[in-house]
């Protein structure tokens, strides 16, 4: 029953408490109002927004100062030069009484100006040379990839000899891996 009651007193009240007159006008200017008022927030908003811009590039350009001529530094690293190494041949690391060897002839490629520090250490790269690939294991220098990493350590060996000039590339020769 208490449904039923709420059901038939179901009213709507609309009060307007900003129309002091009474004549239903108070609608229109409070759209009005808010209209004012957001057009207001929206140009403060963009006031604001360009200030921060403005303000970010004159403050870019005052820490970074006015743009300048760019300064070119060269370096002559010569005309690049390969330089004839010797054969080297070595046993490979193996626990059977045959031991697989590697035999190849190579080129170093390198700087004019660092040929002579080259020849000068020559003995002690091929001798580098020899210890470090008898580490090594035939399986590791199979291939394209035995090949690239074979290239990578005769790089690594001759660039720490002739420390401060580096290599600038390795060319094979011959190669043989048996």
């Amino acid at each position: 029953m208490s449904d039923e009651l709420d059901d038939d007193l179901d009213l709507d009240i609309d009060i307007d408490l900003d129309d002091e007159d009474g004549d239903g006008d108070g609608d229109k200017e409070n759209g009005k109002a808010k209209a004012g008022k957001k057009k207001k927030i929206i140009i403060i908003a963009s006031v604001v927004l360009l200030l921060l811009i403005g303000g970010g590039g004159g403050a870019a350009w005052f820490l970074m100062g006015p743009p300048s001529k760019q300064k070119s530094a060269e370096l002559d690293l010569g005309q690049p030069v390969s330089v004839d190494m010797p054969v080297v041949r070595t046993d490979l690391k193996t626990g059977a009484c045959r031991a697989p060897f590697v035999k190849f002839e190579f080129s170093v490629q390198l700087s004019s100006n660092d040929v002579e520090l080259l020849n000068a250490v020559q003995p002690q790269v091929m001798d580098s040379i020899r210890t470090h690939f008898r580490d090594q294991e035939r399986q590791d220098l199979v291939g394209k990839q035995g090949t690239l990493q074979l290239k990578s350590d005769l790089a690594a060996i001759i660039n720490n000899m002739i420390r401060p000039a580096q290599v600038r590339g390795i060319l094979f020769k011959d190669l043989l891996l048996q």
